[in-house]
């Protein structure tokens, strides 16, 4: 019998985990792969076994594709997958420093915000796994994955993870201390101006949890790094939880010194994405439930699809409106919305991107010809560039998925997810196709925006 026959399902996964072991860094395999297991067949589906629900949302939302690739490599013939939970959530691999219980936590440097929750956090594709890190955090601090560091640009909901897992913590009676890196600069400085530095280091021995927030402020300030330096040795070998947030990957933090960089990618890195629309929309009623006031499902919509760079900016249009409606006294309508986006501090509203532009612009970057993207051609260039331009057109443009296949050669909805998918997964692991989302994007959004005048 063929020992990789569906029969055998675990001969099988073994087999693709060979393939998956050389296609994703070895810090995301030995994270999220390596305790996963070959189950078994129903139909056309291959059953994977994950160990956590954290390794579970990583599969689930970043590694499909790759997965699908390798056992359709092994079993030559197309197959889905499916991811099922077979652990009990204690996928960690070392045991944490022991946690105190019972009595409420201490909160120590700078104050967390009351409203920034886990039950506050809107959950969406953009954004679930930096969420699944972050409850990784709160629930299991000081094991597998320490440190956690999460980026993305401002005003998507990093700080709020952040403040979540130290209300978390808090009720499990920890130690937190939430600071900014700008707040432990300048700390710092006056303890070495007062001749307290080893009292300053001797404060961060008592904690459980370290949060620490905007660490790319650490740039360019090399005294300071090199007590956070020994501060984040202390603590990771004492195994208590260090989360660290900042605008870019670490990889992107030049010239930060490179011992404190490398330690910075030890445990997990998760970006955060601009919200898609599902999220959006979402996050509109949640917060307008919270201000009081019922937004009517067409208002929902027209904010959600013109106001979309950020949470933040999200926040400040609802609010804009709300005191629009209550100073004027009219209810709320799509006249009153229209109004509310012309408001001094609002961005300006953004004209759609033809698609057209897109491949162009993408096959400009990778020096390509535009019709290329929509041929037979698969050399590797230009099967990047046609990735990431699908990528764009679902995520920037947010066209359907049969659209987009259509616009490029016709392919069918399954080829464009795999695609995305895979742009998704190596945004983690491939510093240039990272850069080149970050270019083609404010590229992009530079397209958008209507000249003045």
């Amino acid at each position: 019998m063929d020992p990789f026959a569906p029969s055998h399902p675990q001969k099988v996964w073994e087999r693709a985990l060979g393939l998956l072991q050389v296609e994703v860094a070895r810090g995301t395999y030995d994270a999220f792969l390596r305790e996963t297991v070959g189950l078994g067949m129903e139909g056309d589906r291959f059953l994977v076994g994950a160990p956590s629900p954290f390794a579970l949302a990583y599969l689930e939302q970043r590694a499909y594709g790759l997965v699908r690739d390798a056992l359709e490599r092994i079993l030559g013939r197309p197959v889905e997958v499916e991811f099922r939970l077979t652990g009990t959530g204690a996928g960690v691999a070392v045991t944490p420093a022991p946690r105190p219980s019972g009595p409420p936590g201490e909160s120590l440097g700078m104050p967390l915000n009351p409203l920034y929750t886990f039950a506050t956090f809107i959950v969406g594709d953009s954004n679930r796994y930096a969420h699944a890190a972050a409850t990784a955090a709160a629930e299991h601090p000081g094991g597998k994955y320490n440190p956690i560091f999460i980026y993305s640009d401002v005003g998507l909901g990093k700080t709020h993870l952040l403040h979540a897992i130290g209300h978390r913590c808090l009720e499990r009676g920890m130690r937190v201390l939430y600071t900014s890196a700008e707040q432990f600069t300048n700390e710092f400085i006056r303890a070495i101006r007062e001749g307290k530095a080893e009292a300053f280091r001797a404060r961060f021995r008592s904690i459980h949890i370290l949060l620490v927030d905007d660490v790319h402020f650490l740039i360019g300030k090399e005294q300071t790094q090199e007590a956070f330096f020994h501060i984040f040795n202390e603590l990771h070998n004492a195994r208590q939880q260090i989360v660290l947030t900042c605008d870019r990957p670490p990889k992107a933090l030049r010239p930060l010194e490179d011992r404190l960089r490398s330690r910075f990618e030890w445990g997990l890195v998760a970006d955060i994405q601009p919200p898609d629309l599902e999220t959006r929309l979402a996050i509109l009623r949640a917060k307008g439930e919270a201000l009081g006031i019922a937004l009517p499902g067409p208002v929902v919509e027209f904010l959600g699809k013109r106001v979309y760079r950020s949470i933040r900016e999200l926040e400040g249009v609802l609010n804009r409106l709300a005191a629009l409606a209550d100073l004027t006294g009219r209810p709320i309508t799509l006249d009153l919305a229209q109004q509310a986006l012309t408001l001094p501090g609002t961005r300006q509203e953004r004209r759609p991107v033809d698609p057209e532009e897109v491949v162009s612009l993408v096959a400009h970057h990778f020096g390509v010809d535009p019709t290329a993207l929509k041929g037979p051609r698969r050399d590797k260039t230009t099967a990047t560039a046609r990735h990431i331009a699908m990528f764009l057109l679902r995520e920037e443009v947010q066209l359907p998925l049969t659209e987009v296949g259509r616009l490029l050669g016709g392919k069918d909805h399954t080829t464009v997810l795999h695609a995305c998918e895979k742009v998704r997964l190596q945004m983690d692991t491939d510093p240039q196709v990272r850069h080149a989302l970050l270019v083609l994007r404010e590229r992009l959004h530079h397209l958008a925006t209507p000249a003045e005048g």
